[in-house]
């Protein structure tokens, strides 16, 4: 209650404006309220199944940034910017990922396992065809 809703318009005009940060100033941090927003944001942005075969790491350490931008030709932003986010996924799924998956869903729902295994075969043979 009392939260403004964004609409679909707004939304849209929003994502058409953009672009690419060249050049970070190193003397403004993003907010810890706007992090924790960012935060959240990458942590339950969708997969598909659910599956989520991603992290992403916050690279804080300076040392390590500095190392990252060696590796990333000398790029300034990765060393300037106020956060450093690091997307590692998993190229290729298999039976394991999806059974370990499916264990947690069950956990997590409270579900006797046996009854997602449709759900579960239905992954595996989307995952088989991805390989």
């Amino acid at each position: 209650m009392g939260k403004e809703i964004t609409s679909g318009e707004q939304i849209l005009e929003q994502l058409n404006w953009r672009y690419a940060v060249k050049q970070y100033d190193k003397n403004k941090k993003v907010s810890d309220a706007d992090w924790k927003t960012l935060e959240e944001s990458l942590q339950l942005a969708p997969s598909s199944f659910g599956l989520q075969p991603y992290k992403f790491l916050v690279i804080t350490d300076p040392a390590i940034r500095e190392r990252l931008r060696a590796a990333a030709f000398g790029q300034s932003p990765i060393t300037d910017a106020s956060h450093l986010v690091v997307f590692a996924f998993k190229k290729t799924l298999n039976n394991d990922d999806v059974e370990h998956f499916m264990d947690r869903v069950s956990e997590v729902r409270g579900q006797d396992r046996s009854t997602l295994a449709d759900y579960e075969n239905v992954i595996k043979g989307s995952v088989k065809r991805a390989v």
